[in-house]
């Protein structure tokens, strides 16, 4: 066999040259994620807080006469006091709620509470629906204990999952810190994100980088931000009718809302509540309320998510729903960035051909 000539040699040092290059390289970008992963959840969630809360810092940067710390001071305190706060306050409701159910259920007196007497006046289903109510609230007590181990251990796992959400809070107010930190030096992550998408994507770098900038703040506004306003109007209503448990079926409620579940499957068993323990003049304003309550997003959302788009409204809601189904609350941003960038693609490369 002929040994390989100077040339081969050559291309022998360069492919192995390359080879350790990319591996090094790779070796550096696994190294740095392990180090990063403890804090990746919170730096992800500060970068899109930041991106959402851009504009508003802008304004008020240039009020201030271009003060970068008084204006990153301001805007991060005010967020955490306004949705960090609530949330601290919701999981306290949380923990007395599940306190009042332990309570109930030692005691033995935890079970459906039976129907009130107007109930039998109700048209066509009144009678019977008085009837199979009553039966099951005096048969649902003996019931419930028969199965008070599994509900004992699912109460525990219950606390658990409050626990972590209390924690989940705390670390939602140090993202919206690093939101306020990414805010100080946005001058900075702006040239760098301009150079990165030209990058990744040459000369429509620019375009890809506002489609992704405006993806963000267009689900934040009408994915998140409607259910933030549809909840609050339904958590407002059911503290003011005096609904027992409120707090647990307004974290009900955000998660409904988020998954984009209609308020109407809520609304149902609420408007039966209602009418069977209320009298039926305030029983008729609150159904009114929380039905109107309930249709909100359907005004709101085709508003929000649709204005000034250069994607379809479809792309968005669809990947801010297969994102939240398949990361948890960080897709609904992810999803509907990395559906919105392939579209735009797939518009390029059909437009080139």
């Amino acid at each position: 066999m002929k040994p390989p000539d100077g040339g081969d040699k050559k291309y022998v040092r360069i492919a192995l040259d390359l080879v350790l290059k990319i591996g090094a390289l790779f070796l550096v970008v696994i190294l740095c994620y392990r180090i990063l992963e403890p804090f990746l959840g919170i730096l992800i969630w500060g970068l899109i807080i930041s991106i959402i809360l851009f504009p508003a810092y802008r304004r008020l940067f240039r009020w201030l006469g271009n003060r970068k710390k008084l204006a990153s001071a301001i805007i991060t305190l005010i967020s955490i006091g306004v949705l960090v706060m609530p949330g601290i306050w919701l999981v306290n409701q949380l923990v007395d709620g599940i306190r009042y159910l332990a309570e109930f259920l030692l005691d033995g007196r935890l079970g459906l509470p039976e129907p009130s007497e107007s109930v039998r006046e109700w048209p066509y289903i009144g009678e019977w629906l008085y009837e199979n109510w009553l039966q099951a609230s005096r048969s649902s007590g003996e019931s419930i204990k028969g199965f008070l181990p599994q509900i004992t251990t699912w109460a525990e796992k219950l606390l658990g999952i409050f626990a972590n959400t209390g924690i989940g809070v705390l670390q939602f107010a140090v993202s919206f810190i690093i939101a306020g930190i990414f805010l100080y030096f946005f001058e900075w992550a702006e040239d760098t994100g301009r150079k990165l998408f030209q990058k990744v994507a040459g000369d429509r770098g620019e375009e890809f980088l506002a489609v992704s900038l405006f993806t963000i703040r267009n689900v934040a506004a009408g994915v998140l931000g409607v259910a933030i306003i549809q909840t609050t109007l339904m958590g407002v209503g059911l503290i003011l009718a005096g609904i027992p448990l409120a707090a647990v079926w307004i974290i009900v409620l955000l998660i409904m809302t988020i998954a984009q579940i209609p308020v109407l499957f809520f609304n149902i068993p609420l408007v039966i509540y209602l009418f069977a323990f209320r009298e039926p003049l305030p029983a008729t304003l609150w159904t009114i309320y929380f039905v109107l309550a309930g249709l909100v997003d359907n005004y709101l959302k085709p508003l929000i998510m649709g204005k000034g788009a250069s994607v379809p409204m479809l792309i968005i809601f669809l990947g801010a729903i297969g994102g939240f189904l398949s990361f948890g609350l960080i897709g609904l941003f992810l999803g509907s960035i990395i559906l919105s960038l392939a579209y735009k693609l797939y518009i390029t490369w059909v437009s080139a051909a």
